[in-house]
């Protein structure tokens, strides 16, 4: 019997991964067979049980993929932004772009998922606190300390206001709605990031 690489390997285990964070965010977990992530990646039923051992199996690794890939797509275009303030502000437009883009597969994981990792059990939890927390640790040196909090524990602020500002707003069917959560939550941001600016405006 041939025996694949192990890149190959690796390859289509992306694969399953790809088409399953599609499927998860168009449908929401749980909400796809097998067969159905399967044949979204080009792949045969058959060799699913070869990278994971259950259909749980897979959407918890589907659920930490998304998270990674969500935030590669995000952070990696803001890379090449030198100053802290222009990379923030372009941050926080980048994400809030998600409010109205109607390919849920490239909205970010965590304004998504958060409800279903918090019904998972707490294998998943710890998994998905350990990425948010590496994560952290790659943002947080771009923030700078407010109102007697530390870079990390703003970066984290950000964020939770991202993400609840998003999975809010694609509630709304109404664009001007949408739009209003978008304008309110950026101009929030930015009194609460550069307070001596704003106060004296």
């Amino acid at each position: 019997m041939a025996r694949y690489p192990t890149d190959h390997r690796s390859e289509t285990r992306e694969r399953i991964l790809e088409a399953s964070d599609r499927l998860l965010k168009q449908r929401g977990a749980g909400r796809s067979s097998i067969a159905e992530v399967m044949q979204a990646a080009g792949l045969t039923v058959g060799g699913f049980y070869a990278h994971f051992e259950s259909k749980r199996a897979l959407e918890d690794a589907t659920i930490l993929y998304g998270l990674g890939a969500s935030m590669e797509r995000l952070l990696a275009p803001l890379e090449a932004i030198a100053d802290d303030r222009q990379w923030l502000t372009a941050l926080i437009g980048a994400y809030l772009d998600d409010v109205n883009d109607r390919d849920l597969a490239s909205v970010c994981s965590l304004s998504l998922v958060l409800p279903d990792v918090a019904r998972s059990p707490t294998a998943l939890r710890s998994a998905f606190s350990e990425r948010t927390a590496a994560l952290l640790d790659r943002v947080a040196p771009r923030f700078a300390a407010v109102g007697g909090l530390a870079p990390r524990e703003v970066a984290i602020a950000v964020f939770a206001t991202l993400a609840g500002a998003v999975a809010l707003a694609r509630t709304i069917p109404a664009p001007h709605a949408r739009a209003r959560i978008r304008r309110a939550t950026e101009a929030m941001l930015t009194a609460a990031l550069w307070p001596d600016e704003t106060s004296t405006a």
